[in-house]
This record gives C-alpha cells, sequence and structure tokens, in this order.
C-alpha cells in the first residue's frame, strides 16, 4: 500500500499534461482488459448462455458513479480549505506585520523574526517541500515572533497585546491546517476503489455485448474515454499546492523574495 501511495503522490504532483497522458495510457489498458474478457466469451459455442440480463450492469456503475461523485467530493472540498486558508494566514500575517510596523507598536525584532518566518515558510516549505512537513527554521522563527512579542508584553497595553497573541493563533492554525492538508492529500483507498470500481464497470459492459464485439468495443471505447477525463479533472487537483503560481506565499510580505 505504501509503494501505491508513494506513486500516486508523485503523479499527483506531475504537470497536467503528464498525468492526463499516465491516466490515457491506464484507460487503454483498461479497455484492452475489457476487450479480452468480452472475446474470450464470444468465442464460446454456447455465447448466449453466459449473457445477463441487460440492467444488472446499473447497478455497479451506479455504485461506481456514487464513489466517484463522493471522492470529487472530498477533493474539491480540501482543495477549497487550501485555498481559505493560504488567504486567511495572508490576512492574519499582514495584520500581525502591520501592528508591528513604526506607524503602530514600532517593535522591529519581531517584525523582522515574522519576515523571517514567512521566507522559510516560502522557500522550505512552499518550494522545496510542496507543504508536505514543517521547516525546522520556520518553526524557530514563529517561536522568536512569539518570544519577542511575550517578552515586550509590559510596554503594551492589553487590548494590543491581546490582539497581538490572536494574530499569532491564527497564523498557528492555518500553518497547521496547510501542512495537514500537503501532507494528507491523497487518499491512496479512495482512489483504489475508484479505479478498481471502474475495471468493474468496464467489465460489467463488456458482459452484456457478448455477443456483440463491435457494439462492446463502442460502449467500451465511450466509458473509457469518459472515466479518464474523470479521473484526470480529479488527479489535477489532488494535491492542491501544485499549481505554484496561483497559491504563492511570498505575496504575505511584498519584501520577501
Amino acid at each position: 500500500m505504501k509503494v501505491v501511495e508513494t506513486a500516486l503522490e508523485y503523479l499527483f504532483e506531475q504537470p497536467a499534461l503528464v498525468q492526463l497522458a499516465v491516466f490515457v495510457a491506464y484507460g487503454l489498458l483498461i479497455f484492452g482488459i475489457s476487450m479480452g474478457f468480452l472475446l474470450f466469451f464470444n468465442r464460446r459455442p454456447d455465447v448466449a448462455r453466459w449473457i445477463p440480463i441487460g440492467p444488472y450492469f446499473a447497478s455497479i456503475s451506479v455504485i461506481f458513479a456514487l464513489f466517484l461523485a463522493f471522492h470529487g467530493s472530498d477533493l474539491l472540498a480540501s482543495k477549497s480549505r487550501a485555498e481559505r486558508g493560504f488567504i486567511d494566514a495572508g490576512v492574519a500575517i499582514k495584520r500581525l506585520d502591520d501592528m508591528l510596523s513604526p506607524d503602530q507598536l514600532n517593535l522591529p525584532g519581531p517584525r523582522t523574526s515574522l519576515a523571517h518566518y514567512v521566507g522559510h515558510v516560502f522557500r522550505d516549505e512552499w518550494r522545496m517541500t510542496r507543504n508536505s512537513r514543517p521547516s525546522p527554521q520556520a518553526d524557530q522563527a514563529f517561536r522568536d515572533v512569539q518570544q519577542q512579542i511575550i517578552a515586550a508584553e509590559t510596554r503594551l497595553l492589553p487590548a494590543s497585546a491581546n490582539e497581538l497573541h490572536a494574530l499569532l493563533g491564527e497564523v498557528a492554525r492555518t500553518r497547521s491546517d496547510r501542512l495537514w492538508v500537503g501532507g494528507a492529500h491523497t487518499e491512496t483507498t479512495s482512489w483504489l476503489a475508484v479505479l478498481l470500481l471502474g475495471l468493474f464497470t468496464h467489465l460489467a459492459i463488456a458482459s452484456i455485448h457478448f455477443d456483440k464485439p463491435r457494439a462492446g468495443a463502442i460502449a467500451l471505447g465511450l466509458l473509457s474515454c469518459t472515466a479518464t477525463v474523470a479521473y484526470w479533472s480529479l488527479g489535477i487537483v489532488d494535491n492542491p499546492y501544485r499549481l505554484m503560481d496561483t497559491l504563492d506565499p511570498s505575496r504575505w510580505l511584498p519584501a520577501i523574495t
């Protein structure tokens, strides 16, 4: 299972066209297996005895459709959560930076540490590991911000100190959400269930065409194309952090490069 999970995670980090090529190859493989299944029974002398009643395949295809819909809903919810978390983190960091600026509380130490934190998030977590694991340097920079703010509390009004701690908590929460999504975005079991149910649906379609291989080839070809598009559409959003250009933490603080 670990090998499959690693392979899927590697696939979903690839560009969209690479994923499309892989899913097309998989669709051709399933089409070939289904056609072999169909032709095996078509060559039997008593082929009519092996053909099931037509409507039965609907039960299998409906299960496949439901699992595909639920799987797709989970992936899109994860993508939405990642995007929402990115926006919330950016808002919290910008507000915290504004409060620490000379125009407000004038705390240069924690403000510098905050810039270091964003820089390590950008370079280490976002660029290097695609948010799959935390950066020790980002952890240290965030602790520096906390310690420096605590040290400066004696010079702050209670309302300002409370606001700073609330913003720090929001930054920590959004980072935890981001790393959780980045490290657990691929549900291997769900993907395997969907792919296996897709195979069973192909075989079900093939079974009602044992006596009509040409019609079966057309039906299986259309189903393979449809399933390939569905898999590809979900594969390109499985890892919400794959598209670096649309979600970039360097925008949180313009000075970070």
